[in-house]
């Protein structure tokens, strides 16, 4: 599912013309990795936000849209019941 965090990232990735191999890489993460928390399925480290906005030179209202967008995806839970009976 991807988050309100996701969307964020993957428009400013697709308007930075990067793929992600490469905002992956500047995050010093795998790809595979970033998708991940594109998707939902990882958390976002605390240190991304400071590093997204030094990156990607973002102003004061695209730094207030990537906050909003870390707290709107920290508000959902997901619990795996597969190893459950």
């Amino acid at each position: 599912m991807l988050t309100q965090l996701g969307i964020f990232l993957r428009k400013l990735r697709l308007d930075s013309g990067e793929i992600m191999k490469e905002m992956a890489a500047k995050l010093d993460v795998s790809s595979s990795f970033l998708s991940a928390v594109e998707n939902g399925k990882k958390k976002m480290p605390d240190s991304w936000y400071r590093a997204i906005v030094n990156l990607y030179n973002l102003d004061k209202e695209k730094q207030d849209e990537l906050m909003t967008a870390i707290e709107e995806s920290q508000k959902s839970v997901e619990i795996n019941l597969e190893d459950l009976s």
